[in-house]
């Protein structure tokens, strides 16, 4: 996967993104498939896909990549772009009119969400200089001084059946 490369660190603090190493996403791979459960069963959600790193876990039903950031969506497109199934690729707020319809689930469909998300609190002093007041629109059931908090409580509203996501130890 290529390297995150289109945000300053500015706007790499401000959104909260620090994008995964493969490594970690092996990692989160071999952990699902430890879980003895049939993968294939499964449509695979990252709701803050960046470059879409999880998205090249293999055999599940359907791969699915949300991001806000038309760039890095358009640079994870490219990353498939040779790949003979590709990903369903969503540029939409994946924290704004949350459920399985806006991401194309079926209700019945057996859904394991991975990834990374943004984790920045905006109350924070830790670089609080550097941090905009300025978000993007949060369902207020969602809403939480932390965008991550914002982002688990998503993933219970879209009645995940596994969540392995890389979680901050201070939470």
């Amino acid at each position: 996967m290529t390297a995150q490369a289109h945000l300053d660190r500015i706007q790499t603090i401000n959104q909260g993104s620090f994008y995964t190493p493969d490594s970690i996403v092996r990692l989160v791979y071999q952990m699902l498939l430890n879980a003895k459960i049939d993968i294939k069963d499964y449509v695979l959600l990252d709701s803050s896909c960046g470059y879409g790193s999880f998205l090249n876990l293999e055999g599940f039903k359907q791969n699915i990549g949300v991001d806000i950031d038309k760039q890095a969506l358009q640079e994870a497109q490219k990353n498939f772009k040779d790949c003979a199934i590709k990903p369903l690729f969503l540029h939409t707020n994946s924290l704004q009119n949350v459920s399985r319809e806006k991401f194309n689930i079926l209700e019945s469909s057996k859904l394991i969400i991975v990834g990374n998300p943004p984790y920045n609190d905006k109350t924070s002093i830790v670089q609080n200089h550097l941090k905009s007041t300025d978000s993007n629109p949060v369902d207020s059931h969602l809403k939480a001084r932390d965008i991550g908090i914002s982002f688990l409580r998503s993933f219970d509203i879209l009645k995940a059946d596994y969540i392995c996501v890389l979680h901050p130890l201070s939470y």
